[in-house]
């Protein structure tokens, strides 16, 4: 039995032999302290759990042994205050000066109203607290890292999850293609002693295909983690590093490391390297589990990241072209459109020189050379829409119209400048509308042209009106080559073309039906369609009838 002498004997505190052997061998700490706060009595699991000897515990003021002195003092208010302690988490000082989470249950026993002494069972928590700790901040890295999209924002984070609450010194390396160890990231609780680590490294890249002891090498070949628990002068001479890196570790008084390979699906793709500088806390099995898990959490952030940042890459680099061809579309299509307007001048004027000289030939080939240069203007002027839905900048001037008369004005426009085709119209009576007529007529030419376009064998084109429930919608028919099923998602693209089977390429740029959805889109309408390949289609669209 561990005794102060002179103290009170065991037996009058803990009762009868057997109990007291029973206290003396319990796997549980249980120390007893006097009415002076001394400590009178330890059993054997007290003074292992603390690697003291008698002499060293017992006889010693307890609060001697706690690390906070002043949270002692409260433990001590609170035990005379209530009689007892339950539960009470504490950190206690070991005998290599170590810390010890320890968990208190204890009460006093008195005479009167004078406390005689107190009876306290001592757990060792430091395991269980360090791994819920650990846990703790693996989900913490887990949901910091998944919302991360940037690989140096992802290291920077990895960084301050580890220094210092886990690692003084952290070094990240990836393995490249060439079979080096690529330095991603170092860093130091202390940054000024990072320096001459960084310059060795920077002189002495990692060969991984070396025949040397190197660990970091190693575990990138083979992906097997290395744990030394406390690094002496014999590891050092057999890790595989020179004398300038052994120096450069001893300076940076390295007590314990662990080199962990990061995997994505078992394959390798790098390697973390933790040191600890901290005599106190030399890493177990508990800190290397955890590196395990973290270093495969850190592989992954940063695979996404790459990924992140490949497929931002990508969609800057296609708005950059995107932005450039739109660019030299409306660059082009702003040169295009005074010339192409003094040719139709210049044309317009001969038809009717040729005509009135009654040279009927002439005018009726500068009568289709117009056309054609109607049909250039009206490309020119879709390249322009185009460029201006992209930049939110189509004007729109709304006014109230009548939809019907709208539609006559447009079908008999169009019928002029066909004559393949008959434009049948079926309109029932809508109520006036509000929005811009040009556009909308805009929308009505588009399907009109499309329908001409697309029914080279067909005689006749249908336009229905009808009106209900507030809403109008506008409907053309063709008899043509109909739309193929692989086709009609992309219908309303930019630069979309149908192909007939023979594979004949429609005349056109493909920009009609993408400006008629915008224009349909911004009169908050939508535009829709039917088709079936051979048997022609229905392209219809609807808006608001209300004012």
């Amino acid at each position: 039995m561990h005794m102060e002498p002179g103290l009170p004997n065991p037996g009058s505190l803990f009762g009868t032999e057997s109990l007291q052997s029973f206290i003396e061998n319990s796997p549980v700490g249980i120390h007893s302290v006097n009415q002076e706060g001394i400590i009178v009595f330890a059993n054997k699991a007290e003074l292992s759990l603390l690697g003291y000897a008698e002499n060293e515990y017992i006889g010693h003021p307890l609060k001697k042994f706690f690390y906070d002195p002043v949270f002692f003092d409260e433990l001590y208010s609170k035990l005379r205050k209530d009689g007892f302690l339950k539960n009470e988490q504490a950190k206690m000082i070991c005998c290599d000066g170590s810390l010890k989470d320890v968990m208190i249950s204890c009460n006093y026993h008195t005479e009167g109203n004078e406390l005689i002494h107190s009876r306290c069972f001592t757990r060792d928590i430091t395991e269980i607290k360090k791994s819920r700790n650990l846990l703790d901040l693996l989900n913490r890295a887990g949901e910091e890292l998944g919302a991360t999209h940037h690989t140096g924002d992802a290291l920077n984070k990895i960084i301050k999850l580890l220094i210092p609450c886990f690692t003084d010194w952290i070094v990240i390396n990836e393995l490249s293609r060439d079979g080096e160890g690529r330095l991603l990231k170092m860093a130091h609780s202390d940054p000024q002693k990072m320096k001459i680590a960084e310059e060795y490294r920077k002189k002495n890249p990692i060969r991984v295909n070396n025949n040397n002891k190197n660990l970091v090498a190693y575990a990138l070949r083979t992906g097997e983690p290395q744990l030394i628990s406390k690094v002496s002068d014999e590891i050092l001479n057999n890790c595989g590093v020179d004398d300038e890196y052994k120096r450069i570790l001893k300076d940076l008084a390295v007590r314990s490391v662990m080199i962990v390979p990061m995997k994505i699906k078992h394959k390798v793709t790098g390697v973390v390297s933790f040191f600890s500088c901290n005599p106190n806390n030399l890493y177990d099995e508990i800190d290397f589990n955890f590196a395990k898990d973290f270093c495969n959490r850190i592989a992954l952030a940063l695979d996404n990241a790459r990924l992140y940042e490949e497929v931002k890459r990508d969609i800057e680099q296609k708005i950059e072209a995107n932005n450039k061809k739109d660019e030299f579309i409306s660059i082009a299509s702003h040169e295009l459109k005074t010339p192409v307007t003094s040719l139709k001048a210049y044309t317009q004027i001969l038809q009717s020189t040729f005509a009135d000289k009654k040279i009927p030939k002439a005018a009726e080939m500068l009568a289709k050379m117009d056309r054609q240069i109607d049909k250039l203007t009206l490309l020119i002027i879709e390249m322009l829409d185009v460029t201006k839905i992209d930049k939110g900048e189509l004007i729109y001037a709304d006014e109230k119209f009548d939809f019907n008369e709208m539609v006559r004005e447009v079908a008999e426009e169009m019928q002029r400048i066909t004559t393949s085709h008959q434009i049948v119209l079926d309109l029932h009576q809508c109520d006036p509308i509000k929005g811009d007529r040009n556009r909308i007529g805009q929308v009505l030419v588009n399907f009109i042209s499309n329908a001409i376009k697309y029914s080279p064998g067909g005689e006749k084109i249908t336009i229905s009106t009808f009106c209900a429930d507030n809403k109008v919608r506008l409907s053309v028919i063709d008899e043509g080559i109909g739309i193929p099923d692989a086709d009609q998602a992309s219908i309303f693209k930019r630069f979309f073309r149908v192909s007939a089977k023979n594979s004949y390429t429609f005349p056109g740029m493909g920009l009609g039906l993408y400006i008629s959805a915008e224009i349909v889109k911004r009169h908050h309408g939508r535009i829709f369609f039917e088709s079936k390949e051979g048997k022609g289609s229905v392209f219809s669209f609807e808006i608001d009838s209300h004012i």
